[in-house]
């Protein structure tokens, strides 16, 4: 049980940088650690459940490709733009047969 405690413990000083779980951990009264593991608990369990894989799927599929194309103009390296055009040409060729 010790070492449980210590594992929370640790996990509560790597989640003290940031400052949007003591809001959360102020406005519920419940601890940031268990905030997160709960969360990450729901979180799990709906993927495993199947509901919500779509968002999860939309989400790794479209948003972080776009992030990264959006960043990928910015840079003078060409190979990085070639990158995501490729990506999002093989992404149109999939969403069109879908």
């Amino acid at each position: 049980m010790e070492s449980v405690q210590n594992q929370i413990s640790l996990l509560r000083k790597k989640l003290d940088r940031f400052p949007a779980l003591d809001k959360a951990e102020d406005a519920t009264k419940i601890p940031k650690e268990y905030l997160v593991l709960s969360g990450g608990f729901a979180f799990f369990t709906l993927l495993f459940f199947g509901i919500g894989a779509s968002s999860v799927s939309s989400i790794i599929g479209f948003v972080y490709p776009a992030y990264k194309s959006l960043q990928a103009i910015g840079t003078k390296i060409k190979n990085d733009d070639t990158q995501w055009l490729i990506y999002w040409i093989v992404f149109a060729f999939f969403t069109t047969i879908e």
